[in-house]
């Protein structure tokens, strides 16, 4: 069983390939490590890598969490244009 850490995440949607290219440009320009999990928390990838985000688009795509590894609660505010309501 998977333990899940407690943490502060944003619920993200990411539509397509430029969306994912644009997303992961400005987020490498944040010196904080995130990451990208579903909705329980037990599937993660690296949310600076494209081949690990697109491949939660294909698995999760309802289920995109962006969190912060690095600075609990801290989510840049370009994020703002991804969430979900």
């Amino acid at each position: 069983m998977t333990t899940i850490k407690p943490h502060t995440r944003a619920h993200i949607r990411l539509s397509n390939q430029t969306e994912v290219i644009s997303f992961i440009q400005d987020l490498c320009k944040q010196e904080d490590s995130f990451a990208i999990e579903n909705s329980t928390g037990n599937h993660r990838v690296n949310a600076k890598s494209v081949i690990g985000v697109m491949y939660t688009m294909m698995d999760f795509p309802e289920e995109l969490y962006l969190v912060n590894d690095t600075n609990d609660g801290f989510i840049p505010s370009f994020v703002d244009a991804y969430r979900i309501p």
